[in-house]
């Protein structure tokens, strides 16, 4: 047994030093976490980064992997300009993400066309991560992330190794749509340019034009309308189609606003024929209660949208019909939901302790200031033992009873609206339930009533929305346009004990998609309003701005990120619910008025703790 601790040690040690030497960081720091996925490496920081442990047994697959992700986060470090790369970025959110996977896919086929060892390591990673995120199984290009994608076909061209068995779907899915869009040369067009970081920037955009993931216009200076007429052909058509599509979006501009999307829309879109400038288009504070949820007053007004934004600009929704609430038990079997809790519980084991010790300073902190409390001296209620023998000697005389005082923790709710998104995979997500889990166990111990919540998309790029918008002749500027997947882990009433299952879904594959923040916060919001609770606390667990690529790619750029400053705005001015929000790894006080921003998922427990401690002092 020794010698096996000793060899897998070893091999740790070995896997940093080679990270080490190849990023050439001397003093750099390497842990290993078992909540480090190897199929969604993170970006290093500067001076310290993760790796995935490998099993004990030291299993050759293992060993490859552990060594890819470390290769690739080295090359990263060795070969990427981060001023450089964030000076050439694209403005458009959804756009980042994919000139982020280029940029990896360069540093990774320079490593790998300089040392075949690195290379069969990254091979093995790639491998890996097809299996995992299940893209050996795809029925439609669409079904694929378009950053994961791109990444894997521009370092394949780049490097000339074989596709991976796992991404032999993505592949014939994909290929196709590239050359129509780039020729038959394809990413082959960034082979002389691997060297070269500013350059080959620069080419990764055009390319990304021409697939129409960004906008012609890169001038930050022209980000206003006219743009946005640009941004309308960025869409996965042939070049015929956007020259109808342009057509189409001049003859609705010449129609009045309050008219543009009715000429398009059949009777089959009805929740569609809205007019953004009228009342029927600001948003209902009730608009998204699914057919099975019951439509109760929620106690709020309407949600008003600004009357100063234009048609182009307005936040709309071109179809509501293909949107779910849906409990996360009906997302998966029985059978999976126990081996995804059984997975979640594994993790948990690795960070016990300390949320343990977090949640227990919790508890003492409630329970402290929920002692039981009585006021004496009163008419009616509760006989006082202590003044017994004043009744028996004179039983009229009046002030013989108590009274226990109310405690406003015993009439509170609070809710965890958890981003569902694809870039909270690995730990992020993995750690936003574990805490979870352990947030709704300590306070149900005191009483608090606690629902967890999560919000997605149905699918990625638009699903049945987008394709209804495109049978109905892609009329300009549709609004959001993808299929929302709200999903209930543990409602409010619910005992932990019923719903602790439903929480492991979170780390289901295929689960976490596009992220869409205003429409959830109204929904979650809605929730809160009906329930009879005198208080009641919302936590937003998020790691950046909403994104939706489908929506982006046909309305204004800064649609959705307007959106939920308004949302926000509505919900603090209405001063119902108490809001706060954290970021991991992104800074969300730009949003949130009550905010705070973490680096790393690890300190999502502490914060989380932290955020409930300071408002139960409010009280």
């Amino acid at each position: 047994m020794t010698n096996r601790n000793n060899h897998f040690e070893n091999f740790k040690d070995a896997t940093a030093a080679t990270l080490r030497a190849i990023a050439r960081k001397k003093n750099f720091q390497v842990n290993y976490s078992a909540v480090e996925r190897a199929d969604r490496p993170t970006t290093p920081q500067e001076d310290n980064t993760s790796l995935p442990i490998p099993n004990q047994d030291l299993e050759q697959n293992d060993v490859s992997v552990t060594r890819g992700a470390a290769d690739a986060k080295a090359l990263h470090l060795q070969h990427h300009t981060q001023k450089l790369h964030r000076h050439n970025a694209p403005m458009e959110l959804t756009a980042q993400h994919v000139y982020d996977a280029l940029e990896q896919a360069r540093c990774e086929a320079i490593g790998a066309n300089q040392m075949p060892g690195v290379k069969d390591n990254l091979s093995t990673l790639l491998q890996e991560k097809g299996q995992r995120l299940g893209y050996n199984k795809l029925q439609t290009r669409t079904d694929t992330h378009t950053a994961d994608a791109l990444h894997a076909l521009a370092r394949i061209a780049l490097t000339d190794e074989e596709v991976p068995a796992s991404y032999s779907k993505v592949n014939k899915l994909w290929q196709p749509w590239i050359k129509e869009n780039l020729g038959a040369e394809g990413f082959d067009a960034l082979k002389p340019l691997i060297n070269d970081q500013e350059a080959y920037a620069k080419l990764s955009k055009k390319i990304m034009t021409q697939l129409g993931l960004i906008s012609g216009d890169t001038d930050t200076s022209n980000q206003d309308t006219e743009s946005d007429q640009a941004e309308d052909n960025s869409d996965d058509t042939s070049a015929a189609e956007n020259s109808d599509d342009q057509e189409q979006i001049e003859s609705d501009q010449e129609q009045s606003g309050a008219q543009a999307m009715d000429a398009a829309e059949d009777d089959t879109a009805t929740d569609q024929d809205i007019d953004p400038d009228s009342d029927m288009g600001d948003v209902s504070a009730d608009h998204l209660l699914g057919e099975n949820e019951e439509s109760e007053p929620s106690g709020a007004p309407d949600m008003q949208r600004p009357s100063s934004l234009n048609q182009q600009g307005a936040y709309i929704v071109y179809t509501r019909q293909f949107d779910e609430i849906i409990a996360a038990e009906e997302l998966a079997d029985p059978e999976e939901l126990t081996r995804l809790r059984d997975l979640l519980d594994k993790q948990l084991q690795h960070i016990q302790g300390i949320t343990n010790k977090l949640a227990n300073r919790l508890q003492r902190k409630l329970m402290a200031q929920q002692q039981r409390s009585w006021s004496f001296d009163e008419e009616e209620g509760h006989l006082d033992s202590a003044k017994l023998s004043r009744i028996i000697a004179n039983p009229t005389i009046p002030l013989s009873f108590k009274q226990e005082k109310e405690t406003v923790f015993r009439d509170t709710v609070v809710t965890l609206l958890i981003d569902n998104s694809g870039s909270m995979r690995g730990r992020p997500i993995t750690i936003a339930a574990i805490c979870a889990d352990i947030l709704a166990k300590t306070l149900e111990r005191c009483g608090v009533k606690v629902e967890v919540l999560g919000f997605t998309t149905r699918t990625w790029k638009g699903g049945k929305a987008r394709e209804l918008w495109i049978d109905n002749a892609r009329p300009a500027h549709p609004g959001r346009l993808n299929d929302l997947r709200h999903i209930i882990y543990k409602s409010a009433d619910a005992p932990l004990r019923r719903s602790r299952k439903n929480l492991g879904l979170m780390l289901k594959e295929g689960i976490l998609k596009e992220n869409i923040d205003g429409e959830a916060l109204v929904w979650a919001h809605n929730r809160l309003s009906r329930r009879a609770e005198k208080r009641k606390i919302m936590m937003v667990i998020s790691d950046g701005a909403p994104v939706d690529d489908s929506t982006l790619s046909v309305n204004a750029s800064n649609i959705l990120e307007n959106d939920l400053h308004q949302v926000i705005g509505w919900i603090e001015n209405l001063k119902q619910v108490e809001l706060t929000a954290i970021g991991i790894g992104h800074d969300v006080t730009k949003y949130y008025n009550r905010a705070m921003t973490i680096a790393d998922a690890e300190e999502l427990a502490n914060a989380l703790v932290s955020r409930l401690e300071r408002l139960f002092d409010l009280k």
